[in-house]
């Protein structure tokens, strides 16, 4: 099993970038960044729901974790 995070691609095609969401959310910057370079092991749930909260306000727009992360099943790699 995998998860592939895809907060990189969500934050550009909604015109974000990396501080600005870090700034909003009230997260870490290097926790951002990790993110969407992939590097990310483990991630709070109530972080998660920060973060998506977050998008949502900055965008108007209503994201859910689909939007930020995809699972691909062992069979699919």
């Amino acid at each position: 099993m995998t998860i592939k995070l895809k907060l990189e691609e969500t934050l550009s095609g909604a015109g974000i970038t990396k501080n600005a969401l870090a700034r909003e959310a009230k997260v870490r910057p290097n926790l951002i960044y990790d993110m969407c370079e992939g590097k990310t092991k483990r991630i709070d749930l109530e972080t998660l729901g920060t973060i998506l909260d977050t998008l949502n306000t900055m965008t108007g727009r209503s994201f859910t974790l689909n939007d930020i992360m995809e699972y691909i099943p062992a069979a699919d790699r």
